[in-house]
């Protein structure tokens, strides 16, 4: 008998060819940079088939020569950074100026290691046996597991309701343990539960694990649109098992009804999702308000535990609606509210009156506003600057909850004109993308230039000097400045690339077709390059006196009332914040930069072909 170096089941000799799998010794498999069956890791497992294939990595059926048992080993291979010769085992990077971003990937890998090696006693979640580091790369040796993922499954299946709380069952037992050490899971999706042959539920996949304790740090925004909650949306932010009880919520609402939760982000400015039981009559109705409550918005509106999440699901806790809960803790808050001011002493007037003041500072009226931004036609790319756009309109949210934020795309030519179509009532307002508009489409938009007060001079590049282009009518989110491109595969390397820039090729398309050794052009122009071109390009900047940049990413406000004004300025300030210059620029290749000064000196440390561009920034001149 001989063992099949792809999928490890034994045969007779007599044949050529695996019956089971159809492999030949010596034939490669799938792609040509997966590691081809034999190949040994670690000096004991023994490659074979590929399992799975994601962004960051791939997963091999693997034998272990010491063990003889079958087992799954997960590479590092970071999809866009990483490459290898056929046959080879060694991991290479497609440019060494990103040597930075690889490591940080290896880092959180083998992070993922260590948080799944904690409950390898825990029967619910998949089985750690070892991790290494080898080929230029790390290996996770984990148990293999024999069945399907719950996404695959329900693809072509559905489940009764008491077969739905079996697998959720299963799936908080390994909650309790996770949560039990501090450490919250943040990606639990039908995708990362595992259905194995003998009935068994694993939770899987902890590569976006993290310690509750760092709550407040900034955390790396990992999620699945609809079931992620709107905390994790935000890199500071109080995380907790409440947000690993949404994403169950989410989960046991997806297996129940066959529909994806709408996103939580939506779900903060209109909240229109229907109970379970309104979409399938076979849920019973506790478990219908238990996934409503799971799924709130608000998180001190969920469940604290997944026990007591659990204690819904089986009927042992009755669970109110949220409108019903809502209810009672308004009821609670007034009669709070009643006594203390039945303790209040006259004297406490005119400290009321100082609160008061303060308190209208820090508010804002109730509004409605909608922001139309410009799509561009690629798909992709638009639904990145949608998803940025809700992002920040969630955040903002978090502060004022009573302005209600709507995003709607329009296309180009669509738009005519800031008569305030929308802006029907006194609460009411339009704030659209005016980025590539005539003047006279603007005509009637608001003057908008106090937005840009002290603090955003003083925070931002540039804007010290904004004067209010458009008679004040548009305000910069970002800006643009020249740069020329450099094929080092064919420039003469003994003028470091480009003996004058005044030559340098007109045709974007010919650089990139590497027809042309060099390209002027601008910095929106740098993620395509870098994804044509990886670790064959530099980018230089103008060697000249003054360097002209210009304003980019601009903003225009339509006719509307007071209320309305105040809110969308107060808005459109936030978007000039650390944290909305970060979700527009550095998290979306948005192709033009930040203003903001801290978010431009992350950028460049992060695009790190950007180090010492903006060295002696003064020397820039802003165009309007």
């Amino acid at each position: 008998m001989r063992r099949c170096n792809n999928c490890f089941e034994e045969y007779s000799e007599e044949y050529e060819l695996c019956p089971h799998c159809g492999y030949a010794d010596g034939a490669a498999t799938g792609e040509i940079f997966y590691l081809y069956p034999g190949l040994l890791l670690g000096g004991r497992y023994s490659v074979g088939q590929v399992l799975g294939f994601g962004g960051f990595g791939i997963t091999y059926k693997a034998w272990d020569s010491k063990l003889r048992s079958v087992v799954a080993v997960k590479e590092y291979y970071p999809s866009g950074l990483a490459n290898r010769a056929p046959g080879t085992k060694n991991v290479i990077l497609f440019a060494q100026n990103r040597v930075k971003e690889y490591n940080h990937g290896l880092t959180r890998f083998l992070d993922e290691a260590r948080n799944m090696a904690k409950f390898s006693s825990c029967r619910n979640i998949v089985n750690i046996y070892e991790y290494f580091e080898e080929n230029n790369t790390a290996y996770l040796v984990m148990e293999y597991l024999d069945g399907i993922t719950l996404g695959d499954f329900l693809k072509d299946n559905t489940l009764e309701p008491d077969d739905c709380i079996d697998i959720i069952r299963q799936v908080t037992s390994a909650l309790r343990e996770v949560h039990g050490q501090g450490v919250l899971h943040r990606d639990v999706s039908p995708d990362n539960i595992f259905i194995c042959t003998n009935g068994a539920v694993k939770l899987i996949d902890f590569g976006a694990a993290r310690f509750a304790a760092d709550e407040d740090k900034l955390l790396t925004i990992i999620l699945k649109p609809g079931f992620a909650p709107p905390e994790q949306y935000e890199r500071v932010n109080v995380q907790g098992p409440w947000t690993d009880i949404y994403a169950l919520g989410a989960t046991l609402y997806y297996m129940a009804t066959g529909v994806k939760p709408e996103e939580s982000t939506n779900r903060k400015i209109q909240d229109n999702l229907p109970p379970p039981h309104v979409i399938n009559a076979g849920i019973p109705v506790n478990i219908s308000n238990t996934i409503m409550k799971a799924l709130a918005v608000d998180r001190h509106m969920r469940f604290n535990t997944v026990e007591d999440f659990e204690k819904g699901l089986l009927g042992s806790k009755k669970v109110s609606t949220l409108a019903q809960e809502k209810k009672a803790r308004k009821r609670r808050r007034l009669m709070g509210v009643i006594a203390a001011m039945l303790a209040v002493t006259a004297g406490a007037s005119v400290f009321a009156l100082t609160y008061n003041k303060q308190r209208e500072e820090e508010t804002l009226p109730d509004a409605t506003i909608e922001l139309r931004y410009a799509r561009g036609g690629d798909a992709a790319a638009d639904s990145s600057k949608e998803a940025a756009l809700s992002a920040i309109a969630a955040a903002f949210r978090s502060t004022f909850p009573n302005v209600e934020i709507a995003i709607v795309g329009y296309g180009a030519g669509e738009y005519t004109g800031a008569n305030g179509e929308d802006a029907s009532g006194e609460n009411a307002a339009v704030l659209f993308e005016s980025s590539g508009l005539d003047d006279a489409v603007t005509a009637d938009a608001l003057d908008i230039s106090d937005v840009i007060g002290d603090t955003e001079k003083a925070d931002c590049w540039f804007l010290g000097k904004y004067s209010g282009f458009a008679d004040g009518k548009k305000i910069p989110l970002g800006f643009t400045a020249p740069a020329v491109y450099v094929n080092t595969t064919l420039a003469d390397p003994e003028d470091g690339g480009v003996s004058d820039i005044s030559g340098a090729g007109q045709s974007l398309d010919e650089f990139l077709s590497e027809r042309s050794p060099s390209y002027l052009g601008g910095t929106p122009e740098f993620f395509e390059v870098q994804a044509a071109l990886p670790g064959r390009y530099r980018l230089l900047r103008l060697d000249m006196g003054e360097i002209p940049a210009e304003f980019a990413d601009t903003w225009s406000l339509a006719p509307c009332g007071n209320d309305a004004q105040k809110a969308a300025k107060r808005f459109l300030r936030y978007m000039l914040s650390d944290n909305a210059q970060d979700y527009l620029h550095l998290r979306r290749h948005s192709g033009a930069l930040p203003l903001n000064k801290r978010v431009l000196t992350t950028y460049c440390e992060v695009y790190t072909d950007f180090t010492g561009f903006f060295d002696n920034i003064d020397r820039y001149t802003i165009r309007e």
